[in-house]
């Protein structure tokens, strides 16, 4: 059986695999990186290298899941400014458009290593935000600051649509680059996202006459 100081042994090394491919990956980029590169950037063999991952695609995906990871982190640490739902959650959309922007003046971040370390597969990412807003929403409800009959999930879903856009794709509408810009995108979300799960909303007649 492996001792405890030799599981904690083999979690450093994983993670200065990792560390050191983050390193070559800004330096080199993603396509030109080798597995040599890394191993010589974090002191070990290339045998070293395999004992952990099988190849390089296996080290981008550990990569991709330690920054999706962080990036978890730091919106909760955003989210954590806010005392109701409607606060945490344009909170996190402010982190987002600001992640967006610091990623975008990273010059040493191509498109490629952008798509690679940060997405990960669309529906393991979006899986992954539903169930991070889960306990928000729920807790919300709650408190009675969104209505009863919330579906959580599929709230949690649009809502994490919506930040993938604000991430993805700069606003035709507002500049988001604007010093203004933070407060722009909590309006933004406050009125057009929040608001929408709270209470009830008059809904058309069902028999009304269809115009001719």
């Amino acid at each position: 059986m492996r001792t405890a100081s030799a599981v904690l042994q083999a979690g450093d090394t994983r993670e200065l695999i990792i560390g050191a491919a983050y390193g070559c990956f800004r330096k080199h980029g993603l396509r030109k990186t080798t597995i040599v590169d890394i191993a010589r950037l974090a002191g070990v063999s290339r045998s070293t290298i395999y004992e952990y991952f099988p190849g390089k695609a296996a080290i981008m995906e550990a990569c991709a899941e330690h920054a999706s990871q962080q990036f978890y982190r730091e919106m909760s640490k955003a989210m954590s400014r806010g005392s109701v739902l409607e606060e945490k959650l344009s909170h996190a959309a402010v982190f987002v458009t600001q992640a967006r922007q610091a990623i975008a003046s990273a010059k040493y971040f191509d498109e490629d290593a952008v798509s690679l370390l940060l997405t990960k597969d669309v529906a393991v990412l979006l899986r992954e935000s539903v169930d991070f807003f889960a306990p928000y929403l729920a807790a919300a409800k709650l408190t009675g600051e969104v209505r009863k009959d919330l579906d959580v999930e599929a709230a949690g879903e649009w809502f994490a649509r919506i930040l993938f856009s604000l991430f993805s794709m700069p606003s035709p509408i507002r500049d988001m680059d604007d010093p203004d810009a933070p407060e722009a995108v909590a309006d933004f979300v406050r009125a057009h996202v929040v608001r929408g799960f709270c209470g009830d909303r008059p809904r058309p007649a069902r028999n009304a006459s269809k115009p001719r």
